[in-house]
């Protein structure tokens, strides 16, 4: 091959693809190919975030290869919602299409999308509905986020909201407070304009749910979009990430999106929770741990979490004013 091919339509680029890679090279291979089956046409920025497997390999051989794909190797990891922003300013299509490594477009589904945007000018995101390999359909917007949801979430055992969820969800076309990050299509001028997703969320839910607020702000609508339809493999990158990482960068996000859109009141309600959750999750792993191995390293897991929680909390008093605290720059997820 030679730069001079372009992957799927050859005409100028009306969607630009954001796909950020973390210890991505069992997945990447099939997400670019379900693109490539689509008919609109498309440029993709592949960014990855100093994964530790030959991801950034795969990527550069697609750069050489088409030159509409485009490659940013982070050397280091700089969090999910930076890297998405890595080619802010560099776009040329009308729509930035958001696509997790693992996740795969049906075929024409980009354009069903598209067309829709076309169609309705009023609206600013869409989203897909995303199906689990069998078909079934999962988690794929949210009408609200707030205190329930943190409860249902994040104290919970993810698999016991997400199985509410899955199957009770209205499966309609409808305006939605935000939709799944893993696969979402907004009009660039509005990614342009609020200037993309806000760095300080490393890796959680809430940064979909943040770009899709301000997103509103601007007056546009977010919906969902059941007729697209995407196949969201989950728990493949994840696989590599570091469960402290998934673990804390999760609460404090949490944390941190009540403190920037519900005040500091509901934040430190979130936190008491959070800490609360984190300390029994602690203790039971600690008393099944004389049992089991695997035990013993969930409450490693969260007795750090717990610690950070007190030490390292998102809610602080600077001057009068509450900031983020992020994590070092050097934390490999």
């Amino acid at each position: 091959m030679t730069s001079s091919k372009r992957l799927g339509n050859n005409s100028k680029p009306r969607v630009s693809v954001i796909t950020v890679t973390y210890g991505s090279a069992n997945e990447i291979e099939a997400c670019v190919d379900s693109l490539s089956k689509q008919s609109v046409p498309f440029e993709i920025f592949l960014v990855d975030n100093a994964s530790p497997d030959n991801t950034a390999q795969i990527l550069t051989k697609y750069a050489k290869d088409f030159e509409n794909v485009h490659v940013i190797l982070n050397k280091e990891n700089v969090g999910l919602a930076a890297a998405n922003n890595s080619p802010l300013g560099k776009c040329q299509g009308d729509y930035i299409l958001i696509l997790n490594p693992d996740t795969l477009l049906r075929e024409n589904n980009l354009f069903l999308m598209v067309d829709f945007l076309d169609q309705n000018p009023d609206v600013g995101v869409v989203g897909p509905k995303s199906v689990y390999a069998d078909g079934t359909p999962h988690t794929s917007f949210h009408r609200h986020w707030g205190l329930l949801h943190v409860l249902l979430w994040r104290v919970l055992p993810y698999r016991v909201p997400r199985s509410l969820y899955d199957r009770f969800s209205t499966r309609k076309c409808q305006d939605v407070l935000f939709v799944s990050g893993a696969c979402l299509l907004l009009r660039r001028g509005i990614f342009e304009q609020i200037g993309g997703y806000d760095p300080e969320y490393f890796l959680t839910v809430e940064d979909a749910c943040d770009l899709c607020i301000r997103a509103g702000k601007t007056g546009g609508r977010v919906v969902f979009l059941p007729n697209a339809e995407v196949l969201h493999i989950t728990g493949r990158s994840a696989a590599h990430v570091a469960q402290y990482i998934v673990a804390w960068q999760a609460y404090r996000g949490t944390i941190y999106h009540f403190l920037k859109h519900k005040g500091v009141g509901q934040a430190l309600i979130v936190s008491a929770l959070l800490i609360v959750s984190s300390a029994a999750r602690l203790l039971t792993a600690a008393l099944l741990g004389f049992t089991k191995e695997r035990y013993r390293n969930v409450a490693r897991i969260y007795g750090k979490v717990f610690w950070s929680l007190l030490v390292r909390n998102p809610i602080r008093v600077k001057g009068g004013r509450f900031t983020s605290s992020m994590p070092s720059t050097g934390v490999r997820f």
